[in-house]
């Protein structure tokens, strides 16, 4: 563990632990947002902070492991947090033989990799010093699938800084898409992606349709480029259905806050997610939340009590509990400000930087 310089770092305790926050790729927009606002939040006697760039962004690697290695003996790095595995895996090459800690937070249950990949990321699990995961469902899968130590392993949810969420400046989505005052707004968050199943919300849509609800469903979304075939059938299914008078597609966004704020009902469908951050920014927004039943979802919203839980793959009560939110929007506004004040207490980043110098410490005296 690295001592203080009593020049440089005075305002450190003479014994502290130095952590790096290694950025990932840039499309992963809310990483970057967390990293952000661990290094606002974080106080001198949690640990001390540092953040280093993507190593993958460079175009030569070998050359940034060099760097990186370099960078952590001059500033006497304790840990290092990386959040995706190929990340991980350099972090490794770059510290061997320096006695430096590897945190790793995992968002994927990696159920697409092969080969090599494959073989990087067991080797990754099995040698980095503590794995963080989002969920308990998305743990234990991933402590089965490649045997991990329990003893080196916890979940610690994602987290969010209000004082940044709640900064956003205010823009009319109505006057941006031309939606009626009169219109009931309904909206969703996520990418074409067949584990987010955008399509199960277009289905609720049409059976929503024939209630005689006046709505109108605006999709924050972007088409990614592996599941093309994705969302060309989603927009099959919305041609063929004649939804284009109640879906609005705004394409993929970054005012999720401002888009929250304006919605009387958010619904989300998620088939295979380790963790649904657009429900959680939808409850800490104090917006009625409609979404599907599965293990993961009952877990961030406490058993269904901060949301409507539907059935799963049952686009007629999926339909129902939306209607139901709709006709109950004055009496569910007490109730979604409790939810607000109580999903902000367990999401937060000052809790998440609780989380994290209780592990960090864990390894650093094991």
């Amino acid at each position: 563990m690295g001592t203080s310089n009593p020049v440089n770092n005075w305002i450190f305790f003479v014994f502290t632990m130095n952590v790096t926050f290694l950025h990932t790729t840039s499309s992963h927009r809310e990483i970057k947002d967390l990293i952000s606002d661990i290094s606002s939040n974080v106080k001198t006697s949690d640990f001390a902070f540092f953040d280093y760039p993507c190593l993958r962004e460079g175009k030569n690697i070998l050359l940034q492991i060099y760097k990186f290695r370099k960078y952590l003996k001059i500033n006497k790095i304790d840990i290092v947090h990386v959040y995706d595995y190929i990340d991980a895996y350099l972090v490794m090459l770059a510290s061997k033989g320096l006695s430096v800690k590897i945190v790793f937070s995992d968002y994927s249950y990696h159920d697409d990799l092969k080969g090599l990949k494959y073989r990087i990321c067991k080797n990754v699990f099995g040698k980095v010093d503590y794995v963080i995961f989002q969920s308990e469902i998305h743990k234990k899968y991933i402590i089965k699938k490649y045997q991990l130590d329990q003893e080196k392993c916890s979940k610690l949810f994602h987290a969010f800084c209000y004082k940044r969420f709640d900064s956003y400046l205010f823009s009319s989505i109505r006057d941006e898409f031309f939606i009626e005052d009169l219109r009931y707004l309904i909206g969703t968050i996520g990418d074409f992606t067949p584990h987010r199943d955008m399509m199960s919300v277009f289905k609720m849509v049409k059976k929503l349709r024939r209630t005689g609800r006046n709505f109108t469903c605006v999709v924050a979304g972007g088409q990614v480029e592996e599941y093309d075939h994705y969302y060309d059938t989603c927009k099959y299914y919305y041609l063929l259905q004649g939804l284009d008078n109640y879906i609005t597609y705004m394409g993929r966004r970054y005012d999720d806050a401002n888009l929250l704020s304006q919605l009387d009902v958010f619904v989300y469908n998620s088939a295979r997610e380790v963790v649904a951050l657009p429900v959680i920014k939808a409850m800490i927004s104090g917006v009625n939340v409609v979404v599907n039943d599965c293990d993961m979802i009952r877990e961030i919203t406490c058993n269904g009590k901060y949301a409507s839980l539907y059935k799963d793959n049952d686009s007629s009560d999926f339909a129902f509990k939306t209607r139901t939110a709709l006709l109950d929007l004055e009496d569910n506004k007490l109730i979604s400000q409790v939810v607000k004040e109580e999903t902000r207490m367990i999401f937060s980043i000052e809790r998440h930087i609780k989380g994290l110098k209780q592990i960090y410490s864990k390894i650093i005296t094991d």
